[in-house]
């Protein structure tokens, strides 16, 4: 699991990497500040050239750029609206947290921070996002079955147009059937399964 640090203070961050690595996490990224961590996620490219981040440590309270507004606009990026940001505070005030929450922010926790609580948040973060992900593939693949079967139903439709049947005895009028038609459906479906068999004018060639 990839995790990015984000705080201004040096001791703050050795203090969270000596956690996280003594608890067996060993891709672990540091920035001293929110420019830098956007500058590792390649914020200016919509994150096209960053590297894999699964979870974020945010510092709330940080020069320039606050940790709040470090996560609003991380979060406006696509590519990691899924990623959680746990925020890091030493501040008490409510209104602080729910503006974190507001931006975006999965957790929180207070500083100076306990490596007990630190591990569970972060491994209940890291739980979500593997569901979120476990779910979203489920609700492509649906998407995908279900166009796919929309579209053999609508092949199915094309072909039973193309092919007249008497409604007495239910049997296909293979006289009747337009060619024209039908070799237009052949060339639309070129990845179509058709019993393969030489026509007169090509097996004499």
């Amino acid at each position: 699991m990839a995790i990015l640090i984000v705080d201004d203070s040096p001791d703050e961050r050795l203090l969270l990497h000596r956690m996280l690595k003594s608890a067996g996490y060993r891709d672990l990224h540091s920035a001293a500040s929110a420019r830098d961590a956007f500058t590792y996620l390649d914020l200016d490219h919509a994150g096209a050239g960053a590297s894999k981040v699964d979870l974020i440590l945010m510092d709330i309270k940080m020069p320039e750029v606050d940790g709040v507004e470090a996560c609003r606009r991380i979060k406006a990026v696509e590519a990691f609206e899924q990623i959680p940001v746990i925020v890091v505070t030493a501040r008490n005030q409510n209104e602080y947290l729910q503006a974190a929450f507001d931006a975006g922010a999965s957790d929180f926790i207070r500083k100076p921070v306990d490596q007990m609580e630190l591990l569970a948040r972060l491994k209940s973060a890291l739980r979500l996002k593997q569901e979120t992900e476990a779910r979203k593939n489920w609700e492509q693949e649906l998407t995908k079955t279900i166009t796919e079967l929309d579209r053999a139903l609508h092949d199915m439709e094309t072909l039973q147009h193309l092919i007249p049947v008497c409604p007495a005895c239910r049997k296909a009028l293979t006289d009747q059937v337009s060619e024209t038609a039908l070799d237009t459906y052949v060339a639309s479906h070129p990845d179509s399964k058709f019993h393969d068999l030489l026509c007169a004018h090509c097996s004499k060639g």
